[in-house]
């Protein structure tokens, strides 16, 4: 097999994915955001977890994800239009338009129902460690491979870009969604960071409509959706009165087939306090929600310019 057939994108893509996957969670053994919560086979729904990560749900995200970088790089090209451009402009275009459609996506998905259904599978998770990054949808990522990258591609992008920002992709989203306490202090003002992604996973209202940034946080700051409560971790994550939602990837699937209302039937726990009202997707309409993300957003930039 020559080096110009051999399936680089593949190999490099897997490599990041098993290095990445286990560095992310010796880690988590270091510095967990919650030390209290327990490790191992005693861990709630570890068994679970384990078969899902080797049959189900992270395994099959993570293929699928390999499997939509190889067929984007051998598709045809039909336009060289930025072919001829050096490799550094090319990943530049590509990374900040890339990351512009990505927090436009991300928000859609938080406000549209139909796109809520898909995406609500990933907000599920009651508990967040490194393999979190591949508990999605695979429609929602059908989506973002076609929408996002697909177009690039055909415009003629050399793949070593595409490549290289799934790389990044990939360890990026372990860190956000690792059980790891890291800060970065005033970067979260230009950087998307693991705080701030754990406030987008909380059931509380300030954070649940809130960056929506891939890796940049300054679509976040211009669009008004920025929170940063700056020093502290949200104490619920997941999806507001459906705590019990399925575990298997085919019931994941299966549930972008139930509305909000339905899924609350079906998968409230009664024994879960909160008061945190309003359906899971909706954005923040009322007042003391809007307040609650705008002056997040002030007291984040007023704390890290002040550092």
């Amino acid at each position: 097999m020559s080096s110009h057939h051999f399936p680089w994108s593949t190999l490099i893509l897997g490599g990041v994915f098993l290095v990445g996957a286990v560095i992310f969670h010796l880690l988590e053994r270091v510095a967990p955001i919650y030390p209290r919560l327990l490790r191992g086979p005693r861990r709630r729904a570890y068994m679970a977890d384990i078969t899902a990560a080797i049959v189900d749900g992270p395994v099959l995200s993570a293929i699928s994800k390999l499997v939509a970088c190889e067929i984007i790089i051998r598709v045809p090209q039909s336009y060289e239009l930025i072919t001829v451009w050096p490799w550094w402009l090319q990943f530049t275009v590509f990374f900040l338009v890339n990351d512009f459609m990505r927090y436009w996506l991300h928000r859609w998905y938080h406000t549209f129902p139909i796109l809520w259904r898909l995406h609500r599978v990933h907000h599920t998770a009651v508990e967040m460690d490194t393999m979190t990054n591949y508990r999605i949808h695979v429609f929602e990522a059908v989506i973002k491979y076609g929408v996002v990258i697909f177009p690039f591609h055909v415009v003629g992008i050399d793949k070593w870009v595409l490549i290289i920002y799934s790389s990044i992709d990939i360890l990026k989203g372990y860190w956000h969604h690792a059980n790891l306490r890291t800060y970065i202090g005033k970067l979260n003002l230009y950087f998307n960071s693991a705080e701030q992604h754990w406030w987008h996973h909380s059931a509380e209202p300030g954070g649940r409509f809130a960056n929506f940034g891939s890796v940049l946080s300054i679509w976040d700051r211009m669009f008004g959706t920025f929170y940063w409560p700056r020093g502290r971790w949200p104490e619920t994550i997941g999806v507001h009165q459906m705590e019990r939602f399925p575990e298997t990837y085919w019931a994941l699937f299966a549930s972008a087939w139930q509305d909000d209302d339905e899924a609350i039937r079906r998968y409230h726990d009664p024994t879960v306090a909160g008061d945190f009202t309003g359906a899971p997707h909706d954005p923040p309409t009322s007042a003391p929600e809007r307040a609650a993300v705008v002056s997040g957003a002030k007291a984040g930039d007023l704390a890290a310019l002040g550092q």
